[in-house]
């Protein structure tokens, strides 16, 4: 008797065990289902587009609009751009392939290293987005001269958008040469400010 009851009791042990295991196995598909769709959300790449500024005409922007900044002195292997600048300037990154919005050129839309994130380029340019844009349509930091080298806005072509010169501004900010921002002036001697108004 008391081996049968000791049969009984691994075969209703042998039961459960193989039940949790029918379990785990039905269930098995649906989280890793459920982490690769939590993976491909976060591999989703930055969207870029193109806006038409009033001054600068046609202009890259980011996915909320705010306007996309290049420092001439960078390229995809040089970056100028580090520790201070980066909470004025900060780089518009990606964790997965960039999209192409409207107006913008799929091809020369890509991705240079930037420490271990992925930092989006256009035509070879790290793109930024800048602190003093505080509303859709503002382009604050173009012709700003800092970090060794001038801040633009971008045509959806790859080159820098001008304006025609306007009236002298002062710096916007304040900050020096050395370690902040000033206004780069124009050929005639008239500051390149995009103005404090949002809108495009």
């Amino acid at each position: 008797m008391a081996q049968l009851s000791s049969r009984r009791s691994l075969v209703t042990a042998a039961t459960a065990v193989f039940s949790l295991t029918l379990a785990a196995a039905a269930v098995a598909p649906s989280v890793a289902g459920a982490s690769a769709d939590k993976h491909r959300v976060q591999s989703q790449g930055t969207l870029v587009k193109v806006e038409t500024s009033k001054k600068y005409g046609k202009i890259l922007v980011d996915g909320s609009g705010k306007t996309l900044y290049f420092l001439t002195v960078e390229s995809p292997r040089t970056i100028k751009c580090t520790g201070h600048c980066i909470a004025i300037w900060p780089p518009l990154l990606t964790k997965g392939k960039p999209k192409a919005g409207p107006g913008v050129i799929a091809k020369d839309l890509g991705t240079a290293k930037r420490g271990s994130a992925l930092q989006v380029t256009y035509f070879g340019h790290r793109l930024y987005t800048f602190s003093g844009d505080t509303a859709v349509g503002q382009t604050n930091g173009v012709g700003i001269k800092a970090f060794g080298g001038t801040w633009y806005a971008l045509s959806k072509t790859g080159a820098p958008a001008k304006a025609a010169p306007t009236s002298s501004k002062s710096g916007y900010g304040g900050y020096g040469s050395s370690g902040g921002y000033a206004k780069s002036g124009s050929s005639g001697g008239s500051g390149s400010s995009g103005g404090s108004g949002g809108g495009w």
